[in-house]
């Protein structure tokens, strides 16, 4: 074998080609046989293991609750909406004490409708609305109340020699008793007839008319001027000063009757003054009269007020005991009425201390 011809090493080879094609051949034959195996291995796994991994229609079915679920849980995290309660709105507004508004809900828009008083109830009625729930915004169609502007005070003052009336409107008490009080200064309380009502839908300034006659020169200027400078009050002076008749003048320009120093014994020169003044009267009997007593400034008000009714009440006693039966009113004024202001001489104290005589009718 060692050195082979070349036609056996043709053989050999030849040989040799021949196993490995029958190798070949065989490796052929059992391909198929291996794939068919390898396939059955995976069907196989793939029917034990895709179950426990794979979603099977039993899971899908137990999924779909749960997303809805959720879904639901979502929208109900959602804010809820809240609308205006008008009628618990209309209810707190009456408690507020604005029962006229009414109100439209248009969603979370309120719109107020009606009258208020002023711009402070207007702005008291949208920020009770804007607090309350539901609402976002307030449509202000609220007016203003038209209110009617208050009547001014009036009041008239009718003076006469022996008495005034006041009547008419004040806005309040203080002014009422202001106008008294000044009326009060200048006559006696008893010749004061206080009308006067108070009406608070009035208002200032008051108008005060004082309107008359008299003869009495001093109480004219007294009542002319006596309620000027009273807060809120504007004074229309209408009164008329007269001269005085034929029976008066003759009474006053009789000698003063005199009087006891501090008393209201007639002093006995007097006498004759009361006849002749007795004589006037009695001629003429259907004339009513008053007698004024007046005295100075010396001395209390009170004792001033005292001694001259008293004076005057003893002129009237010595006419009647003369036989005057006229309508004789005595009145006493003590330092009222001042002929001399001041009086601060003896003199000015003299003419300051009289009686005088006043025709009524």
């Amino acid at each position: 074998m060692a050195d082979l011809t070349t036609e056996e090493e043709e053989r050999r080879l030849a040989a040799e080609r021949r196993r490995g094609v029958a190798l070949a051949d065989e490796d052929q034959d059992e391909l198929p046989a291996l794939l068919a195996i390898a396939v059955g291995i995976a069907i196989l796994a793939v029917t034990l293991v895709w179950p426990s991994i794979a979603p099977s229609n039993d899971d899908d079915t137990a999924t779909a609750p749960a997303v809805e679920e959720v879904v639901e849980q979502e929208e109900a995290t959602e804010p809820e909406v809240v609308l205006p309660d008008v009628p618990a709105m209309l209810a707190g507004l009456g408690a507020l004490g604005f029962a006229g508004i009414d109100l439209n809900a248009d969603g979370n828009v309120v719109t107020a409708t009606g009258e208020v008083a002023d711009d402070e109830a207007r702005q008291e009625v949208l920020t009770f609305l804007a607090s309350q729930p539901g609402v976002d915004s307030v449509v202000d169609n609220l007016t203003l109340a038209q209110v009617e502007a208050p009547e001014s005070a009036a009041v008239n003052v009718a003076a006469a020699q022996a008495s005034v009336v006041l009547t008419g409107t004040v806005p309040d008490e203080a002014t009422e008793a202001a106008i008294v009080e000044r009326a009060v200064a200048v006559y006696s309380e008893a010749q004061v007839d206080n009308q006067l009502v108070v009406d608070p839908n009035t208002s200032p300034p008051v108008k005060v008319t004082v309107s008359g006659s008299m003869t009495d020169d001093v109480l004219f200027g007294q009542i002319t001027g006596a309620f000027s400078g009273l807060d809120g009050v504007d004074v229309d002076n209408q009164l008329v000063l007269e001269e005085s008749g034929e029976l008066e003048a003759s009474l006053n320009s009789l000698e003063p009757i005199q009087f006891a120093s501090g008393s209201a014994i007639i002093d006995a020169a007097s006498a004759e003054v009361l006849d002749e003044a007795a004589g006037l009267l009695t001629d003429n009997p259907d004339v009513a009269i008053e007698i004024g007593g007046h005295t100075d400034s010396t001395g209390s008000d009170e004792s001033n007020q005292t001694l001259s009714q008293d004076r005057a009440d003893a002129v009237l006693g010595a006419l009647r005991e003369r036989g005057v039966e006229n309508d004789i009113t005595a009145v006493g004024f003590g330092e009222r009425r001042l002929k001399v202001d001041p009086d601060d001489t003896e003199e000015a104290r003299a003419q300051n201390r009289r009686i005088e005589f006043r025709i009524l009718n």
